[in-house]
């Protein structure tokens, strides 16, 4: 494929966060999930900065090779414990 149409625009970047959840009911407390930038960490350090809360979704993802347009994550950042964040290698 080439760079103009093919693969540059399938390769998105991407974040892997784990993020812990107060009272989180699914047997580990946490859940994973891959967005596209850094804005969720972000908004979660000024959340612990000055106690603004953002309302707002978090764009999604998409696996490699397939179309369409990514979906929305969204959460009550209050209830959040922790976020490890990881970048593909």
């Amino acid at each position: 494929m080439t760079i103009d149409g093919g693969w540059a625009k399938r390769l998105e970047p991407m974040l892997y966060y784990t993020i812990y959840i107060k009272n989180l009911q699914n047997g580990t407390g946490y859940i994973d999930v891959a967005l596209e930038d850094e804005q969720l960490l972000r908004d979660y350090a000024q959340f612990l900065d000055i106690g603004m809360k953002p309302h707002k979704p978090y764009m999604l993802t998409n696996p490699a090779g397939t179309g369409g347009t990514p979906g929305k994550f969204a959460l009550n950042i209050a209830d959040v414990v922790a976020i490890t964040v990881s970048s593909p290698k």
